[in-house]
Order: C-alpha cells, then structure tokens, then sequence
C-alpha cells in the first residue's frame, strides 16, 4: 500500500470514476462535499488543495482523502470552513492506515472540523455533534405525514403562513425551483454580506476564493447530475422574498446559505422556502436534504434523521499534533466543569482559530 499527494486537477479518469463508485457504495457518503468535483472546484480557486490517494500493489485508487495545506503544520479539509463534512472515501471492505495520510501531504497532522463518526476518520474523533438530514425517499406528503405523528406541527403551521402570506398579497407570492436566475443569486450574496456585516460576523465573502467557489457552484452546468448548485427562490410580486442555495451531488442536496427580504419576516419565508424546495426537490426525484450541523429549531423540526460528526485530528509526527491534542484535552476538561456557559469557550475558541486559518 502506498499513498501519494496530487493536485485534483491530475486526478485521472479512473481516478474520478473510483472515488465516485466508492460514494456510491456507501449513503453515509452522500454528501457533496465528498465528491472529487467538490475538491476540483475549491482547488480552483486555492492552489494548496491537494488529495492523498491510497493505491494498491497494482497502482489502482482504493481511498481519496482532499485537504487543503496550511503550510508544514497542518491541512485541513479541502474548503475549510465553508465544508460541513469530511471523510476518507475508500473503497469498502479495505482498511487503511490513516497515518499515511499526513506523511504522503507532508503535514504534521490533518484537521477534521466534522468528521463522520460512520467512517474509518470516526476512530481519530474527539468531540460528538450531528448534521441534520432531510430524507424523503417515499415523497413530500411521507415525509410531512412522518413529521406530523412525531408531534412537530412546524410544516402544517407553515403551509398556513404560506397560504396566508398568499391571499395577504393578492396571489402575488410564487415560488421557482432551481432556479438560474443570476439576478436572484446576486441578491442573496447580498443579503448574506449585508446580514454578516448586521450581526458582526466576519464577511467570508471577502475572500475571493470563498466568493469563486460559491459562484462556480451556482455556474455549475444543470445537466451534470454528479455536482452543482441549486437555488430556491420564493417571489412576492415577482421579486426575491426568501432564497434557498443549496449544492447538488447525485440524489442528495445539502442546504448551503439561505435569506431573506426583512419586509416580509412577520410570514417566515425563509422557513417557507425550505418546506417549498424539499417539495420541489422530491418531485425532481431527490432523496435527501441535508441542512448541516448546528443546534436551530428549525432543522430539528424539519429532519427526520442525522449525520453524527466530531472534531479531531488524524496525527502525523512533531509538535503539530501535541499542540493539538493538548487544545482538545483542555476542552474537554473545561466542559467536563460546573461553569455554564464558561463551557462552550474553549470549542468557540477552536472554531475560530480553524475559520482564521482556512480562510488564508
């Protein structure tokens, strides 16, 4: 077994064509953010991406793991901060030596921000979370009948708003559904800087690798079914009131920045066009919507299941993976202390240090 670093654009196509049979093979793996397109994309617009390819006696592709390269010290997943998910994609039934991983990069350890718990990372995790999913394999109306005998009323109370909100406005509220109109697109950027710069929130917009990224996403040709964007626009008199862009792999959608005009917040068209693109999507023959880690009500209303996820780190040799698990041991001893919400600070603390260094 060997492993070798290479940029994504010289993956070949068997390369391609194995990481994507290996998604394949395993749902855990449904993510965008796992696909070979995902790390093409971000290594566009960022020349540090590079993907540590496991291969065989024989020289074939048997695991793919993408990062980005903070320097000697570490790598991260490939996007950083603007990626909700990471894993090693492998080829089922063949266990591989992570370790190799940081060795082949060149790195003394790599950082996982969201590590699936249900892969061969899960075992180098050290905190616990979950990513909220949307499925609807047997279509909408299951869907909101599942909901609906768990208790949660938010779909029926929205159905409400929606109709509401339409005969407030004189039949005037429409709604597309992966929609290419740039204009719209334009005024969600917008919105999201403007709502980034309202609440004191560092503008990731600012960095145009973050901006290209995005933006390519969304340029993404339609007729591609392994990787783009899809957006969601909810319309009052013609006009964008609530906007839903999401990324597209196969079968499966993952919610990526949604929002919305504040004149018509009192209707909650954000919660609207939520409800309204999962219908949508189940009618175009989708299966999932996963809305991410993060503790909203909103996303433990809509989900009916989860993704479990942690932090942690797959270690290489040197100071770099001492400094870090000395950071997640105080962690865990300051949240294992009687001290409220003093508890949170240090994963706070963490977190930012890891947007600081992805957005370089």
């Amino acid at each position: 077994m060997r492993v070798e670093s290479i940029h994504p654009k010289d993956l070949s196509d068997s390369d391609v064509a194995a990481w994507r049979n290996f998604l394949g093979g395993d749902p855990e793996l449904s993510s965008p953010y796992l696909t070979p397109d995902w790390a093409k994309l971000v290594a566009a617009h960022r020349n540090d991406v590079r993907v540590a390819i496991y291969r065989d006696a024989t020289g074939a592709a048997v695991g793919f793991l993408p990062v980005q390269r903070c320097g000697d010290f570490a790598a991260m997943p490939a996007g950083g901060p603007i990626c909700d998910y990471q894993a090693l994609v492998a080829k089922p039934g063949v266990t591989l030596d992570l370790a190799l991983a940081p060795k082949a990069l060149a790195v003394g350890r790599i950082d996982l921000t969201a590590g699936l718990v249900n892969n061969a990372v899960g075992s180098r995790l050290l905190t616990s979370d979950a990513g909220h999913v949307v499925r609807f394999a047997d279509g909408y109306e299951a869907w909101c009948a599942e909901r609906l005998a768990t208790g949660t009323k938010t779909i029926v109370k929205t159905r409400k708003k929606l109709a509401k909100m339409t005969r407030d406005l004189g039949g005037e509220v429409t709604f597309d559904a992966f929609s290419r109109d740039k204009d719209v697109f334009e005024t969600l950027m917008t919105w999201k800087r403007e709502q980034m710069h309202r609440t004191g929130v560092k503008d990731i917009f600012e960095h145009k690798w973050i901006d290209g990224v995005v933006r390519g996403a969304f340029a993404a040709p339609t007729d591609d079914h392994h990787f783009g964007g899809a957006m969601f626009v909810l319309r009052v008199e013609g006009a964008p009131a609530a906007v839903l862009f999401c990324l597209r792999a196969g079968k499966a959608l993952h919610a990526w920045y949604v929002a919305h005009d504040n004149r018509w917040a009192q209707h909650s068209p954000g919660l609207i066009v939520f409800v309204e693109a999962i219908r949508a999507a189940a009618e175009a023959g989708y299966i999932e919507l996963d809305l991410g880690p993060g503790d909203y009500q909103f996303k433990e209303s809509l989900a009916n299941a989860s993704r479990p996820v942690g932090a942690g780190f797959i270690a290489g040799q040197g100071l770099s993976p001492a400094i870090k698990a000395a950071q997640f041991r105080v962690r865990a001893m300051v949240e294992s202390l009687p001290v409220g919400r003093m508890r949170q600070w240090p994963a706070k603390a963490m977190r930012r240090l890891d947007i600081a260094r992805g957005l370089v």
